[in-house]
């Protein structure tokens, strides 16, 4: 039955608290944006403004992940939030005292995509600690479709709290939503969990951290198709722009479909997840999420009409979120507790780098031979890869040796 992880109180609560604060962060990225604008006028500066958000999540978010495994995660998550609402709250002062002008905004975001970077990879690990072992695929993909869900309705109420209350009461309300999150951590059950006993540095903890991945070729398999879901078919996705104006000339009207398709492509798969509790099933989702992945793509690169281009840009996202959901439901289930936090931060800086860094090269080679030409090339590597890593694979039942393990 979908959804019947909500029956369970201590997920519940979490999950209502983490969506109230998406909601806000939503809304507050939003004030952001139009407020970068506001000060420049100039699309350069937005884009720094956007990069300053996410490049702390990218580079120093799996150095968070060794203290999540070594600290106790309540704790480690309460003193995030309290960071968070700290760093907020000063934006919002600083805004007030009519201080906040284009190089004190780039700071405030600097903070901002550390205090995420923090908090990012004990997200994700206290879904495993909290939601019942049995539902943890459902609680996943649970959490990706209210993630997409928030990400739709929460630049909606930023446009109309912008407009009504100004960007400093958008600042305000995001800090308020950061209690909801804080409020739960605070009444909920965490199952306790091994706890990295080993010495050594950060960087030789986390060193431990790739070792680990390295050494199991379940978890190295993972990753790799991971990789290339979010550089090859994830990273098509962020070249929406480009493909409306500059292949099907629609205008942002287009592009705003194209958008809300790829969303919708998105919840129904999670949707479709969130029903999942046997393994089988589980695997047989991300076999053919990653089977599908590049025939989607290739789709894309082919086609020549608008409602075409929308089903295959469909396809992509969905397929991509069976992949991606899927995987990592299947890596948390079968994570040694130790090495959690590094894993599964590692494993959210593949999944927030890989689009970014996909979009970056086939934009650079759209310049050459066109953006349909990279959908295709994208689309038959993508298949290559994903195909030839479960060929080789025993954990896939397309792979040699014809059964799923673990």
């Amino acid at each position: 039955m979908a959804f019947e992880v909500l029956k369970d109180r201590n997920y519940a609560l979490y999950l209502g608290g983490n969506t109230v604060s998406w909601i806000g962060t939503w809304m507050q990225r939003t004030a952001i944006g139009w407020l970068s604008w506001e000060l420049t006028e100039s699309s350069t500066w937005v884009g720094l403004i956007v990069l300053a958000q996410y490049l702390p999540l990218v580079f120093i978010a799996p150095l968070f992940g060794v203290l999540i495994d070594r600290m106790d995660r309540r704790r480690y998550a309460i003193a995030c939030l309290l960071v968070q609402i700290l760093f907020n709250t000063g934006l919002f002062v600083t805004h007030a005292l009519g201080f906040l002008n284009i190089h004190a905004l780039l700071a405030c975001c600097v903070l901002l995509g550390i205090g995420n970077a923090a908090y990012q990879p004990i997200r994700l690990t206290l879904i495993h600690d909290i939601a019942p072992r049995e539902f943890l695929t459902q609680a996943i993909s649970l959490n990706a479709v209210v993630f997409n869900v928030t990400r739709l309705v929460g630049p909606a109420l930023g446009g109309v709290s912008i407009s009504t209350i100004g960007v400093g009461g958008t600042f305000l309300i995001n800090t308020l939503t950061f209690l909801g999150t804080l409020l739960a951590l605070l009444v909920v059950q965490i199952r306790p969990t091994a706890r990295s006993q080993k010495g050594g540095g950060v960087l030789f903890q986390l060193r431990e951290g790739l070792l680990y991945i390295k050494s199991t070729p379940k978890f190295l398999e993972l990753f790799i198709l991971s990789v290339a879901i979010a550089v090859l078919g994830r990273g098509v996705l962020e070249l929406l722009p480009a493909f409306a104006g500059g292949v099907f000339h629609s205008g942002s009207s287009g592009l705003a479909i194209l958008m809300a398709v790829a969303g919708a492509g998105g919840i129904v798969a999670g949707v479709v997840l969130s029903g999942t509790t046997r393994r089988s099933t589980l695997v047989t989702f991300i076999t053919m999420g990653c089977a599908l992945q590049g025939l989607f793509v290739l789709m894309l690169g082919f086609s020549s009409q608008f409602l075409l281009a929308a089903l295959s840009i469909f396809g992509i996202a969905a397929m991509s979120t069976l992949a991606s959901i899927g995987m990592q439901a299947a890596l948390q289930a079968d994570l040694d507790g130790a090495f959690r936090g590094r894993v599964v931060s590692l494993w959210g800086m593949t999944t927030v780098a890989g689009p970014a860094v996909g979009a970056s090269l086939l934009g650079a080679l759209a310049q050459i031979t066109g953006l349909p030409a990279v959908a295709v090339l994208s689309g038959v590597l993508c298949a290559v890869v994903c195909c030839g890593v479960m060929w080789r694979s025993r954990f896939f039942p397309v792979g040699s040796a014809g059964r799923a393990v673990g």
